[in-house]
């Protein structure tokens, strides 16, 4: 009988030195897209067959276009339009950088077009029924205005459901909140748990209601670090880290959309050039690796 215990124990140390198994994102590739045109992209949808893209600018720009693709990596792109995103008067916000109208940082679309943006420095969530309406005014939270300025609402998500979610880039003392809108109502469904150092800059959900979250932060004021993690906006206590970049590795990334080919899931970020020639925007994709080893 008391040979039992030490064959358990045997058996439990063999088990804990197995590499665990966790879902990690794969690097497929990047694209430069090197333009004088174009800067300051942040929010950013993709349609689902990964082709057509929408993304808004931190300048007050909203731009749609094509990535032209052969097999799995994108080789340019393709511009369609590129407009004025509009205040609640029909007026460009890009024309009021003082007080600063114009900071739009996330992007979510529905399926009939209608899109919301999320803005920092003047804190807020608009809609819009298409690219060239004027901004439907949304009610704010009151919390809205607790945060530093240029550490507002980074990130929009529509989940599939129909419920608009927005994130700060600076957490509260419980974590990063979870604004929902209820109706015409911001409610806090709950926080996120800040992990070393990493602020949130971007959001979306794929088809089963999972959230992706994109963080970043600057190491030693020289290199931009990105992160992904995957959480339940229902459970966020259960947070999985899908990938962490290496210092360097890839310039200032602020968007993210996910999406589904043949093969399983995707994810396309874009990153901000913040108006520097010497950083143009990259178009960094993914694929999800399902129950990979992990160490």
């Amino acid at each position: 009988m008391t040979r039992w215990p030490r064959i358990l124990t045997v058996m439990a140390s063999a088990l804990c030195g197995l590499p665990a198994q966790a879902d990690s994102l794969d690097h497929i590739g990047t694209f430069t897209w090197s333009t004088e045109a174009i800067m300051g992209l942040s929010g950013l949808e993709l349609s689902d067959d990964g082709q057509t893209f929408h993304a808004v600018s931190d300048r007050g720009w909203f731009l749609s276009g094509v990535l032209l693709r052969e097999g799995a990596q994108i080789t340019g792109v393709e511009l369609h339009s590129y407009l004025p995103i509009l205040g609640g008067d029909g007026l460009p916000v890009a024309g009021r950088r003082t007080g600063d109208q114009s900071d739009a940082e996330g992007l979510a679309m529905g399926p009939d077009g209608a899109h919301w943006i999320s803005f920092e420095r003047w804190a807020r969530v608009a809609q819009y029924d298409t690219p060239t309406s004027p901004a439907g005014w949304i009610a704010d939270h009151p919390s809205f205005y607790d945060y530093a300025d240029n550490r507002q609402l980074e990130a929009l998500a529509l989940s599939p459901d129909g419920h608009l979610y927005t994130f700060p880039e600076k957490p509260q003392a419980a974590g990063f909140p979870i604004y929902r809108l209820e109706g015409e109502t911001w409610v806090i469904a709950g926080h996120i748990a800040r992990r070393n150092g990493f602020a949130v800059v971007g959001a979306d959900f794929d088809a089963s209601g999972a959230l992706y979250l994109l963080e970043r932060k600057l190491s030693f004021g020289l290199w931009w670090q990105s992160r992904v993690r995957r959480l339940d906006v229902a459970n966020p206590a259960t947070v999985e880290t899908l990938w962490t970049s290496r210092r360097g590795a890839f310039d200032n990334i602020e968007g993210i959309a996910v999406w589904q080919d043949a093969q399983g899931l995707r994810i396309t970020m874009v990153s901000d050039d913040n108006g520097n020639p010497n950083e143009p925007a990259q178009f960094v994709e993914f694929r999800l690796l399902k129950d990979q080893a992990k160490p």
